[in-house]
């Protein structure tokens, strides 16, 4: 647990719930951050500015507010809704800190705003602050896929607006060329698994694209980290002169926030295969099954779609 985190939970339990009032966190910091209590239940973190956010987005799990005090400053408020996230929200609080931590305030208040953005999804959809290990290597196999579109020329934007998997759509990635699933699988595994009808369910001829991820020793030659691998993608769109924080925030989709416990589990990619999807290639499609039934999953069995291998 870091000094941040340490000190939050400190600081809340030094105050007595029913008597009210806040405590400054002895933060080095261009804006002022206090904790408090919203009411017995809620704890709320609070970042007291000279300026006020415009736009700030509530969730189910994070009451979101920005409201004018008396001396006109502005009390920016986070409060948890959901105590079961409280682990989660306490780490969130020391990441947007750390984050936000530049010269101006102004600065430091658009960096809170953004991280705070790129956590939303995570705490309502997530009940761990870390990703497990399967779900990495799923986010590894798109991660890869994103670094050879720029790599081999497109623009980081346009590779960037093409990956839809972290919003919750049918296909990893679209284009006007193309769309492309991708999946992540062991280096001895011998299926592929689809988890809905809709993946693979289109008239357009798309390409399945299967990456041989497996958990590694540090000490493997071309291992690597999901946090490494973020920070490829990082320097690479910032070498190009883009912006990297539209990646930021698709991470955050993805249930991913950046941090160092992303650095310990190393990986290793043995091959891949892609493979045409299209009016031949082995699929269940919406219109061949009931209407009653709303969801199927299946297994491809890997040997058997070799004729389909690019």
């Amino acid at each position: 647990m870091s000094s941040k985190e340490n000190e939050l939970r400190e600081k809340w339990n030094a105050i007595n719930y029913y008597s009210g009032g806040a405590l400054k966190l002895s933060v080095n910091h261009p804006l002022e951050w206090y904790v408090r209590y919203a009411s017995p239940e809620h704890k709320s973190v609070v970042i007291v500015s000279q300026k006020a956010i415009k736009k700030i987005e509530s969730s189910k799990c994070i009451d979101a507010s920005c409201n004018q005090r008396k001396d006109g400053k502005y009390a920016i408020s986070f409060t948890l809704m959901d105590r079961k996230q409280e682990d989660v929200f306490i780490i969130m609080a020391g990441d947007i800190i750390e984050y936000s931590n530049v010269d101006t305030d102004d600065i430091a208040l658009l960096k809170v705003l953004r991280r705070y953005n790129a956590w939303l999804k995570l705490l309502d959809h997530k009940c761990d602050a870390v990703l497990g290990s399967n779900t990495q290597k799923g986010l590894i196999g798109e991660l890869l896929f994103l670094k050879e579109k720029i790599e081999t020329g497109m623009l980081p934007s346009e590779a960037l607006i093409g990956w839809d998997g972290p919003e919750g759509a049918d296909q990893d990635f679209v284009y006007a060329e193309c769309w492309y699933e991708i999946k992540s699988t062991g280096a001895s595994s011998t299926e592929i698994f689809i988890s809905s009808v809709e993946q693979l369910d289109r008239d357009d001829e798309g390409e399945l694209v299967v990456y041989r991820i497996d958990k590694c020793a540090p000490d493997q030659p071309k291992s690597f980290t999901l946090y490494g691998l973020v920070h490829a993608i990082i320097d690479l769109i910032s070498r190009l002169g883009e912006n990297p924080d539209e990646l930021v925030l698709k991470l955050g989709s993805a249930g991913y926030i950046d941090m160092k416990e992303y650095d310990k589990q190393h990986f290793s990619m043995s091959s891949k295969q892609i493979y045409s999807v299209n009016n031949t290639f082995p699929k269940i499609r919406r219109k061949e099954i009931p209407n009653e039934i709303i969801n199927m999953e299946y297994r491809i069995d890997i040997p058997s779609i070799k004729s389909w291998e690019k």
